[in-house]
């Protein structure tokens, strides 16, 4: 067969002009590098086809690997001395490259379990997290067989968003790395050298190693911190992987690094006399990269498959994407990745970075324990793709990931035609401008995390069509999935002629611009929410809807213009009995929001905060107050606004903390209603003792004014105007946004503070970024008028 192959690989060469090939090299697991590359007398290596190409002269070359396998123990690394090189296999996925070494020497531990020794796991100078088994990324040994613990840790300090900033305040040490659990979920015979625990967050989760099990307090101090603490986001599972006492059904191992061996137990019809098994040594396989001065050009690798890579001991982040490819591309520029098989990963599939108008095409991405493609590039056409069974080790892991940024005349991200499923979390996840995606089939993903959809991301100026999305359903209790997700800072995109089959919530736009949705087809089973979360300037025009139940819209205001529409409702009543549908167009009526009740909270202070447009945790103590609502009462669109709120025996204090998508954006002058700026309105007594409403208006430029718009004499004003301290300073490098700080004297406002005093208020930004308004209470028209407002209550 290898004579065969051979034998058309040069026919084939033959019939291609010398221009574009100029010499080609043969690599065989029974070859030698003292060889000259020829068929008969190939190589043994990729860095010895490599080498020789690298001293042949001409190009581009051609490196031709034979059917078999090969076990390398370094990463095969190309860079701009390989530029136009081609490496593919004489027969597409017949040629097996692995990123470990095979195990050999199985000795019986017990009735079911199979042990090799590794001395090295025992020295402490190798450890993996991964295990091939005939070409199988066998399954971790866990506890609980099925599902998860629930540990009894509490994260209860509130997320602002990313773009807000994150968490409210930042964890403690103590608080990342400790995890109350309830002492009947694990046995004392825990083996903390080899237990590693997964504690799950919403949408992703942190894989960690045990420093100490704390027997009296049922605590594991872990020695490698998640991301976020145990119990963020009211999410209290978690697992424990790699001990013995997790070995609960064939196809399972674990590494006991302190006998140093590896246990297995086969499945039924594995004979561990015959069977492969590797265990990996590498993080990436195969490396492409350029630098930023010399980009690797035209690289092509074609069917060829890749197995066998593991991963660090540590915090995955968002999508796993801290962890390698098992074919990673740095600086590149052109190249194309076909029919590759890249299956059996501890990490990334493929991991990519500043890569411009690159090919992925017919590859097959499946069996990882990361994500399946994440790239980061301009330009990329990602076509006929099958990612799937992706996140095996990491479940906030995403089948495909593709990060753009703006550069004029750049080609767009096209993804076209991929199949994804079984993932999960999302399917696609974007970030930044110019996307296509386009007629990808997605199924099966979300299957364990929240807060993400089938097509996921903060992208802009982008389409999204012509893709189909079903079986997208919720696990558990959280932030929920959906069909396309437009997230933090998405705008300017179309969402058009896809179609959605048993999503309930097919479309969700959160903090999102400007999207336009139309021409799609979303079929429920049941009810159907269309969500349009803190997003502004939204189109829905000539969709049809399917939908046995409810249809219900989150915050109708984000929808600028509802036209066209096909809504058919109903099929079933209560009882069950079959009734006609109802073909409707209208939009459904949401009365607004009530009035609030309850107060914003001021509280006392010893020490007086620093008034210098910089807010510190430590000056200001007691609870956010969150800016969410727009003067009509709904939810506020854009990036969140929050304020903090303190007083003293002589001041009021008061702080703004506005972001933005985009820092650049900030306009620092003083005109309301177009320069950035925040609203304080008080009532408040004249020096006649008139009661009145002094408003003021602080701007991102750190300039103040105060206003007689709410019917304040001129007089009374000014003076307070004079008296009042106020600073203010932009924050973040792209996204972030700016900070003021007020001290209000109380005898300027006429007011005589004492604890429980209700004081009718309101506090609201205009951010020019987007136009928005973000105000404490609306009140149907101008900020200031208190009495449709809300109140502040010293405590």
């Amino acid at each position: 067969m290898k004579f065969i192959a051979a034998a058309i690989l040069l026919f084939a060469s033959a019939l291609t002009p010398r221009s574009a090939l100029s010499a080609e090299f043969y690599v065989a697991p029974d070859g030698s590098d003292a060889h000259p590359g020829t068929p008969e007398r190939p190589l043994a290596t990729l860095e010895g086809a490599r080498d020789a190409a690298r001293k042949a002269e001409g190009g581009p070359h051609r490196i031709v690997v034979m059917p078999g396998d090969y076990f390398l123990t370094e990463t095969f690394r190309l860079d701009a001395r390989d530029n136009g090189l081609t490496i593919e296999a004489a027969e597409t996925g017949n040629a097996v490259l692995y990123g470990g070494t095979p195990v050999a020497e199985w000795r019986r531990d017990g009735d079911d379990f199979w042990y090799a020794e590794l001395p090295d796991v025992k020295e402490g100078t190798r450890d993996f997290r991964a295990l091939v088994v005939n070409g199988r990324l066998a399954e971790r040994a866990r506890l609980p067989e099925t599902g998860t613990f629930t540990h009894k840790s509490t994260w209860d300090v509130r997320y602002l968003s990313n773009v807000g900033g994150g968490f409210e305040r930042d964890p403690t040490e103590e608080e990342l790395t400790t995890l109350f659990y309830d002492p009947d979920d694990l046995p004392d015979t825990l083996d903390i050298n080899n237990a590693e625990v997964r504690v799950y967050h919403m949408w992703d989760e942190g894989l960690c190693g045990v420093a100490r099990n704390d027997t009296e307090r049922h605590a594991l101090i872990l020695s490698t911190p998640p991301r976020f603490p145990p119990g963020a986001f009211g999410v209290r599972q978690y697992v424990v992987l790699n001990t013995r006492e997790g070995m609960t059904r064939p196809g399972q191992w674990y590494l006991d690094r302190t006998r140093g061996r590896l246990v297995y137990w086969p499945l039924p019809d594995e004979d561990m006399t015959q069977a492969t098994v590797v265990a990996p040594r590498l993080e990436t396989v195969i490396e492409l990269a350029g630098s930023r001065e010399e980009r690797l050009t035209d690289i092509t690798l074609r069917g060829l498959t890749i197995q066998a890579t593991t991963t660090p001991l540590k915090a995955s982040g968002f999508g796993a994407h801290a962890f390698e490819g098992a074919l990673a591309i740095h600086w590149a520029q052109g190249g194309v990745l076909e029919r590759l098989n890249i299956c059996a990963v501890g990490g990334q599939g493929v991991k990519a970075s500043e890569w411009l108008d690159g090919r992925i095409v017919d590859c097959d991405v499946h069996q990882t324990g990361a994500g399946g493609l994440r790239l980061h590039g301009l330009g990329l056409f990602v076509a006929h793709n099958r990612i799937r069974r992706v996140g095996l080790h990491y479940p906030g892991a995403i089948a495909m990931t593709a990060y753009t940024w703006r550069v004029d005349g750049a080609n767009r991200m096209h993804i076209y035609r991929n199949e994804v499923h079984d993932a999960p979390y999302s399917g696609i996840v974007g970030g930044g401008p110019n996307f296509l995606i386009e007629e990808n089939l997605i199924y099966r993903v979300m299957r364990e995390m929240q807060d993400g959809a089938a097509i996921y991301g903060g992208i802009q100026d982008s389409i999204l069509r012509g893709n189909l999305v079903r079986g997208v359903v919720q696990m558990g209790e959280g932030y929920g999935v959906s069909a396309y997700y437009l997230d933090e800072g998405a705008r300017d995109n179309v969402v058009e002629r896809n179609v959605a089959i048993g999503v309930e919530r097919p479309v969700h736009n959160h903090m999102a611009r400007n999207s336009v949705i139309r021409n799609n087809v979303f079929i429920a089973e049941g009810d159907m929410a269309l969500s349009f979360q803190r997003s502004s300037g939204c189109t829905f025009e000539g969709n049809t809807l399917f939908i046995p139940g409810e249809l219900r819209i989150v915050q109708p205001t984000g929808i600028a213009a509802w036209k066209e529409n096909v809504i058919f409702r109903g099929g079933t009543a209560e009882e069950g009995a079959p009734q006609p549908f109802a073909i409707e167009s209208d939009m459904p009526p949401i009365p607004a929001p009530r009035r609030m009740t309850h107060s914003a909270r001021a509280v006392p202070v010893t020490e007086a905060p620093i008034i210098d447009g910089e807010i510190g945790q430590d000056e200001w103590p007691g609870e956010l107050v969150r800016l969410d609502r727009d003067p009509s009462r709904f939810g506020a669109a854009g990036a969140p606004a929050f304020a903090r709120l303190a007083y003293d025996e002589r001041f009021l204090y008061v702080a703004v903390h506005v972001a933005a998508f985009d820092v650049a954006e900030l306009r620092d002058g003083t005109t309301w209603e177009q320069d950035d700026g925040a609203e304080l309105s008080l009532a408040g007594k004249t020096a006649d003792g008139e009661p009145t409403v002094f408003v003021l208006r602080g701007f991102a430029g750190g300039e103040m004014k105060s206003v007689v718009e709410a019917g304040a004499p001129a007089e009374a004003a000014e003076q307070l105007g004079q008296t009042v301290r106020f600073a203010a300073r932009p924050f973040g490098r792209t996204r972030g946004g700016w900070q003021g700080e007020w001290a209000i004297p109380f005898d300027a406002l006429g007011i005589t503070p004492e604890k429980g005093l209700k004081i009718p208020f309101n506090l609201a930004v205009y951010r020019s970024e987007d136009g928005v308004w973000r105000c404490w209470e609306g009140t149907l028209a101008e900020t200031w008028q208190l009495d449709q407002a809300g109140t502040l209550e010293l405590r």
